[in-house]
């Protein structure tokens, strides 16, 4: 069947869907709300099997015309949120970063010190280490694309050839810390940003970028130990020991210092991060200052530095060009699946139209009988397993839409659904095990020659677990007892 067939044939699935949804009998919900859900299952066929962009139109389209919302409503929640603002400021400050030599510079001074030159695992840890680092802020896809011709030069100079263990090592271990530092901060990462919106929108309460990343960070970095552990003790690379690191010192003879256009970005960045990560830092001691920065949203200090960057020149040129970084910086399918997927998340838990109470009175009883842990670890296993076999932002969509329906029926301070959302908007990074999971990373990671289908999934598999009871032990307590 070819592929406009196939399209087609998903959206005559998708009508039947919302058609189904609005012949169903009422029950214990109004005919909107069944609407609601015929929209909620439609879109997540049309993403799922089309595409995440262009379907998002139609998502929005769809919950127009419910009377609770209206397209005015509609497209103001979907738009109007600072949400998508800070996606695309987020998006165009880090683009002209990636054109720049920043990630083989920060590799290099990173494989090269005296430390990683002490033995080939220390090597291993500080090449893991510096692409987790540079994950912090820059796109996953974006990094492992930019950071694949510098890994196949890394094995080239010091003899690893394809079909050893030790390639297959690093090129798996390379997708697993990229994709796992998408979920450490929400800079320019889709889904924390929508876990964290999804919170804000059912509740009125926000988590700031200073919370998240005090329990992202610090779950991440035990992450990296884990997958250090797992590649040393289970996977044991046995011509791992035939390496020698001080052969990497041949690159800093191709290392270039940072001209002026990349310092001037870099501060850009920095000045971004600054604002996001001090006003949570002096909360406590300057609650004024907390307040107005806070009242100012996360997009207003990536706003600050794109200005910054279209203001700036070098040589003449804009440091940013706007018309380049919104066309090749912005990823629009993701900002139009967040707009279209925060109002859609808008609909599943507002009050009047009834979801939300006809969920908790469902599963209400049967989640109240569950200690928290097990409900926690539920939902982290849920997401987990999830994203590993659909999109990041298709499976945090649905796992956050219901879980604040199940845990905000909970009574106040029994679980922190705060923290419940982060651990979701973190595990939908923890996606390596199917080519499907991250869709650019697996699938040029396994067709590299490096690594291989079965070892992504059984090696991704063994992180995945780790990944499961870290952020469902450790993460759950640091988190709520941030929040």
């Amino acid at each position: 069947m070819k592929k406009n067939d196939r399209q087609y044939l998903f959206l005559l699935a998708a009508a039947a869907i919302l058609l189904l949804s609005y012949l169903m009998p009422e029950g214990g919900l109004s005919r909107e709300a069944h609407l609601v859900l015929g929209i909620f299952f439609a879109s997540l066929t049309m993403w799922i099997t089309i595409a995440i962009d262009w379907p998002s139109l139609i998502t929005l389209l769809l919950i127009g015309f419910l009377p609770t919302f209206g397209f005015s409503k509609t497209l103001q929640s979907a738009f109007g949120n600072s949400t998508v603002a800070f996606l695309i400021f987020t998006f165009m400050l880090v683009y002209p970063l990636s054109q720049t030599g920043f990630v083989r510079r920060c590799t290099i001074s990173f494989i090269t010190n005296r430390y990683a030159r002490r033995g080939p695992w220390q090597f291993v840890t500080f090449l893991f280490t510096a692409v987790t680092l540079m994950g912090f802020f820059i796109s996953p896809s974006v990094l492992f694309v930019a950071f694949m011709p510098f890994l196949e030069d890394i094995c080239q100079v010091l003899g690893i050839r394809k079909g050893g263990k030790t390639g297959n090592m690093l090129m798996m271990g390379t997708a697993f810390c990229i994709s796992m530092s998408s979920g450490m901060t929400p800079i320019g990462h889709v889904w924390p940003t929508l876990a964290m919106g999804y919170y804000a929108s059912a509740t009125g309460e926000a988590i700031n970028q200073f919370q998240y990343m005090a329990m992202g960070i610090p779950v991440g970095i035990l992450l990296l130990i884990a997958l250090l552990l797992i590649f040393r003790f289970l996977y044991r690379p046995d011509d791992l020991s035939a390496i020698d690191p001080n052969k990497a010192e041949v690159f800093k003879d191709s290392i270039e210092p940072a001209d002026r256009r990349e310092k001037i970005i870099l501060a850009a960045v920095a000045l971004t991060v600054f604002l996001w990560i001090v006003p949570g830092l002096v909360k406590g001691i300057w609650p004024q200052f907390y307040a107005t920065v806070n009242a100012w949203t996360t997009a207003m200090p990536p706003l600050v530095g794109c200005i910054l960057l279209f203001i700036c020149r070098d040589q003449g040129r804009p440091i940013l060009n706007f018309r380049e970084a919104a066309s090749k910086g912005v990823l629009w399918g993701a900002v139009l699946m967040t707009a279209s997927a925060t109002v859609l998340g808008s609909c599943l838990t507002n009050a009047d139209i009834g979801i939300s109470d006809w969920l908790s009175s469902l599963m209400g009883p049967v989640a109240a009988a569950l200690p928290v842990t097990v409900l926690i670890l539920f939902f982290v296993t849920w997401t987990v397993l999830e994203t590993n076999f659909s999109s990041n932002i298709v499976t945090t969509t649905v796992v956050s839409a219901i879980a604040l329906s199940v845990l905000l029926a909970f009574p106040k301070g029994s679980v922190s659904v705060a923290a419940v959302l982060c651990l979701i908007g973190f595990g939908a990074g923890i996606c390596n095990m199917t080519p499907a999971g991250q869709s650019t990373i697996n699938t040029v990671a396994i067709g590299s020659g490096w690594t291989d289908t079965r070892s992504m999934f059984v090696w991704g598999g063994i992180f995945a677990i780790a990944a499961i009871l870290l952020l469902s032990f450790v993460g759950y307590p640091l988190a709520a007892m941030l929040m």
